[in-house]
């Protein structure tokens, strides 16, 4: 799954590509990541972007084209994961690898849980959820649509037993308990650019 793709970090400077993307995608693709109808990208991407302590990674192909987004989105300590892939890139293990780094965040930041909303028919989404290691536990809403929770604790102890992670875990993530006395604030900006640098440096961002 290399072919030259890099994981980067982007904000709402990048919003033009990010709203490339989306148009890019299909309305199937976009109602599993929105769960309605969205109109033109442009009137929703920006608040999105610049949403305070938001972590937005993004899958970046050799022309620099975003072929894939996910976002860590705050909410009262917990924190929200989301993922869009474009359709020609879907089913390349894109959005296993930006849910794993958006774990990798959520360790660090302090966050208590990651949920995530899908929808019954989002094959795709349930089999990135089955690939992460990570033990789940749903909450159905109303509708067709299912919340589905993970403990930051148990994020944590994936990583740590992976063996391409271990040394970085060792080196950073680890020293950071997660735990009910021990969840603390989100980190700054500044910590989450210095987060960012040594998880590509650490961990090869090359997909």
């Amino acid at each position: 799954m290399r072919q030259g793709l890099r994981i980067v970090r982007v904000d709402q400077d990048d919003e033009p590509r990010v709203a490339a993307l989306h148009r890019r995608c299909s309305a199937a693709a976009r109602w599993h990541r929105y769960h309605r109808a969205m109109g033109d990208p442009d009137t929703y991407l920006g608040p999105l972007l610049s949403r305070p302590q938001s972590v937005h990674l993004a899958v970046q192909d050799p022309r620099e084209r975003l072929v894939a987004i996910g976002h860590l989105l705050p909410d009262e300590g917990d924190a929200e994961a989301a993922l869009l892939v474009e359709d020609t890139w879907q089913n390349r293990g894109l959005g296993t690898r930006l849910l794993k780094e958006l774990g990798r965040f959520a360790v660090v930041l302090g966050v208590r849980e990651v949920y995530g909303v899908i929808h019954s028919d989002d094959a795709r989404t349930a089999a990135v959820l089955h690939h992460s290691g990570v033990p789940l536990r749903t909450v159905p809403d109303t509708g067709s649509a299912t919340t589905v929770r993970a403990r930051t604790q148990d994020i944590g102890l994936a990583l740590a037993s992976s063996p391409t992670r271990r040394a970085w875990w060792q080196r950073g993530a680890g020293r950071h308990r997660v735990s009910g006395s021990s969840v603390r604030s989100w980190a700054s900006e500044a910590e989450v650019q210095r987060v960012l640098r040594h998880s590509f440096e650490d961990a090869s961002p090359t997909c």
